[in-house]
């Protein structure tokens, strides 16, 4: 009896073993789908409109936005105005300037520069360029 039993217990195992190998298989398909998803969601940009209407939740926030540039200052400071569908904000940066009418994405940090009796400037400060 002790040898059939034996017999039973090794052929038990084989299917055992190809199901977890599947859930197992199943699982980091998973985990590796989601972790594309969230690189895919941190790379679509921000709309300018969601920033400057929710300025609590933005401001001080690193963001992408992408828009086209229409305006461009070199004074003291550079600075040019990203527009996209939703609205158009101040891009700040050390970067040379793009020119207007190009198509530029911009990461950087939402700033609240002032509010002052109803007149407010919000902006980004770019990142510096990696090197």
């Amino acid at each position: 009896m002790d040898g059939q039993n034996k017999g039973k217990g090794k052929q038990g195992t084989g299917p055992a073993l190809m199901i977890g190998l599947l859930v197992l298989v199943v699982l980091v398909a998973g985990a590796l789908g989601f972790m594309a998803w969230q690189r895919i969601e941190r790379n679509r940009p921000v709309p300018i409109g969601e920033i400057l209407g929710d300025l609590r939740t933005y401001d001080g926030q690193l963001v992408h936005v992408a828009g086209e540039v229409t305006g461009s200052t070199n004074l003291l400071y550079k600075w040019f105005e990203l527009t996209d569908a939703s609205g158009t904000i101040t891009i700040v940066t050390e970067r040379g300037l793009p020119t207007v009418g190009q198509t530029v994405s911009v990461d950087g940090t939402v700033s609240e520069l002032f509010n002052l009796g109803g007149i407010s400037k919000t902006v980004i400060m770019e990142m510096p360029e990696r090197e």
